[in-house]
């Protein structure tokens, strides 16, 4: 199974350069598990690109996408899935919350699925320095998601993956490219009944987070206007 791992990146020149270590000593002793690490850089206004730079020798299956202009996470993330060119995509957060270590949950996962989902909340996971804050906003989240069917899939949790061909069917036509990306494409993957599996994993929340608890807690706000937009859209296509 060829993996092409995305890292979405703006402006994380301060937390990106360490996780970044840690991904490209991992594909050196663990060649078989990456094909390819495609680094996205969305418009970022620091040195977000020239540390990824800084850090690409020629021995290693590196790509960095520079985009002019900031698209969202959501954005980045579809302009990584129509670069890559792996069996299957797999995208986490550039601070490195869920450590590299975790891949080969991942690939496990993928040989039964068409998604796989990192989950915080299942028996198994270990979730490191979490204030209350943001556990209670977690909860609020995912039980407002259960009435959505969507109660089971961390969909906050930014470590997924996707067959290939799955990715690019989920990601096109985005409505949503911002933080409730993950919402979207996976409502939309609920409602084409694709196979889904969740997965325990390792997960520690990490300083200068663009995610904060009152900022998750608003997007619940507009969780609602978002289905309906999907289900119209949905219902035009299919």
């Amino acid at each position: 199974m060829k993996v092409s791992l995305i890292i979405p990146a703006y402006n994380e020149e301060k937390r990106l350069p360490a996780f970044l270590n840690t991904v490209l000593t991992y594909e050196r002793q663990h060649a078989d598990q990456i094909h390819e690490v495609i680094i996205v850089d969305d418009g970022s206004t620091d040195t977000t690109s020239q540390q990824v730079q800084k850090r690409i020798n020629g021995s290693q299956p590196v790509k960095l996408l520079t985009l002019s202009q900031n698209r969202g996470k959501g954005g980045a993330i579809q302009a990584g899935i129509e670069a890559a060119t792996g069996d299957v995509v797999v995208f986490t957060d550039a601070d490195g919350a869920t450590p590299i270590t975790e891949l080969p949950k991942m690939i496990t996962a993928l040989q039964s699925a068409d998604v796989a989902v990192g989950n915080r909340w299942m028996s198994g996971a270990h979730v490191h320095k979490s204030t209350t804050l943001r556990h209670f906003a977690g909860w609020v989240y995912k039980t407002y998601m259960s009435l959505f069917g969507l109660g089971e899939i961390d969909t906050m949790c930014g470590f997924k993956g996707y067959k290939l061909s799955i990715a690019r069917d989920l990601f096109s036509n985005l409505l949503e490219k911002r933080w409730l990306f993950d919402t979207e494409v996976a409502y939309k993957a609920v409602r084409r009944k694709y196979v889904i599996k969740n997965f325990p994993i390792e997960w520690e929340s990490k300083p200068g987070s663009k995610l904060d608890s009152f900022t998750l807690l608003k997007s619940g706000f507009q969780i609602l206007p978002l289905i309906s937009k999907i289900k119209k859209h949905e219902e035009k296509t299919f």
